[in-house]
């Protein structure tokens, strides 16, 4: 586990959490704005595509956790002068 980039890792995962949030907040308000005019109503899990923004930020929110926590392990485990 010392030969993985935890960094790199976080880092991407940190990327798609940050899209897939931006993604889930522009499509709820676009299609409640589409379902104000039409005298509808529009919510969060309304379409697929909305679960799955969810869904995708979810897991990767959790591998961020993961992966910044192994970053940190292992950043300060080389700290100590052991060899990698």
């Amino acid at each position: 586990m010392k030969k993985v980039p935890w960094g790199i890792v976080a880092g991407v995962c940190a990327i798609v959490v940050f899209f897939a949030v931006i993604g889930t907040i522009a499509s709820y308000l676009i299609l409640n704005g589409i379902a104000s005019t039409t005298n509808e109503t529009a919510s969060l899990f309304g379409k697929w595509y909305q679960v799955l923004l969810f869904v995708v930020d979810i897991i990767f929110g959790l591998g961020l956790i993961g992966s910044g926590a192994m970053y940190f392990v292992t950043a300060k485990e080389k700290g100590k002068g052991e060899t990698a």
